[in-house]
């Protein structure tokens, strides 16, 4: 798959008052761009071309599906607007050329385009990306999206299952890589920009109720909680409502395997029984001060990487020690 270009440098290396890329005349003024003075440098190649675009002449992305990501509230756009000078926004947009009726969907920057409105502008700095797929537009929709903006978790669960329907195929990391490259590089990173965990989490989550997704942004219930619910159909998802304040992952993770083992059905009450309940421990004060000392002791004796197989280490260490100390063996086991 070929790399996407770097379009900050891209853009950086292009004359900051560009006002016509076709010129072809010697005699151009400081603000126009003569293309002459490129043409015979074979080690340049164009691969997209950057022009002033008539406002008027852009639309909106037009595969965003059912839902998009967040508007920006008014406040922010007059912000943006304000930071603009006569020649709008320093990074250009980024379009594909509709030829049908000769308009350029805006592949990248809405919200500059929004705020070159408020400015009063009626042109706008833009990339047009040439001969650019289907594929390529949505992902280009999509990855800047999510990396430009402090993106809700609404917005991640939107972007990265609009995403994974753009790659069916798509199975693990390296095609992960491979597919977010040409942003990645863009932002300074040879790595995906997600992991495949986080990944999987925002596309299931996709199946959640409204109610639910909002109750992930304002925070009432946690990304790992959200998941777990996204488990059940949305009509079942509906019952936990009342309860969201209470649920934690670990309740809902019993909740379900007592619903698999029993083969009961969801109700409100099994519901109540399991996150309403107070979970209660039988220990003593000083059994809780030292598992504390524990906690502190283990940060300095085990590696943090060794940290997933912390049961394994400390079963052993209680086994030897029983072994060496037969007197402290529990007499209820």
């Amino acid at each position: 798959m070929a790399k996407a270009p770097n379009f900050l440098k891209l853009q950086n290396s292009m004359d900051k008052d560009i006002q016509n890329l076709n010129n072809t005349t010697t005699d151009s003024t400081p603000s126009q761009f003569n293309d002459r003075l490129v043409r015979e440098d074979t080690s340049i190649t164009a691969i997209h071309d950057l022009y002033m675009i008539p406002i008027e002449k852009l639309i909106a992305f037009r595969q965003k599906g059912d839902r998009d990501f967040s508007a920006w509230n008014e406040e922010d756009l007059n912000a943006l607007a304000e930071q603009m000078d006569s020649e709008g926004a320093y990074e250009p947009i980024i379009v594909r050329k509709i030829e049908s009726d000769d308009k350029y969907e805006i592949l990248a920057g809405e919200h500059r385009v929004k705020a070159s409105k408020i400015k009063g502008l009626k042109k706008i700095k833009a990339i047009v990306y040439r001969g650019c797929s289907d594929e390529k537009a949505m992902d280009i929709f999509l990855l800047t999206n999510l990396h430009r903006r402090t993106t809700k978790i609404s917005d991640c669960i939107y972007g990265w299952s609009m995403f994974s329907k753009n790659h069916p195929n798509m199975r693990g990391v390296k095609e992960l890589e491979e597919h977010t490259q040409g942003i990645t590089e863009v932002i300074g990173t040879d790595k995906a920009p997600i992991t495949m965990a986080q990944f999987y989490r925002y596309v299931r989550m996709s199946k959640l109720i409204d109610k639910l997704i909002q109750a992930l942004d304002e925070g009432i219930i946690s990304t790992r909680v959200g998941y777990e619910l996204s488990i059940y159909e949305q009509e079942e998802q509906r019952l936990f409502l009342p309860f969201l304040s209470n649920l934690t992952e670990e309740k809902l993770r019993n909740l379900r395997v007592h619903l698999k083992e029993s083969g009961n059905e969801l109700t409100t009450d099994i519901i109540k029984s399991f996150v309403l309940t107070r979970h209660v421990n039988n220990y003593d004060a000083s059994l809780r001060y030292n598992i504390t000392k524990v906690k502190t002791i283990i940060k300095t004796k085990i590696a943090p990487e060794k940290f997933s197989e912390l049961e394994q280490i400390m079963q052993i260490a209680i086994d030897d020690f029983l072994i060496k100390n037969p007197d402290y063996k529990n007499p209820n086991t």
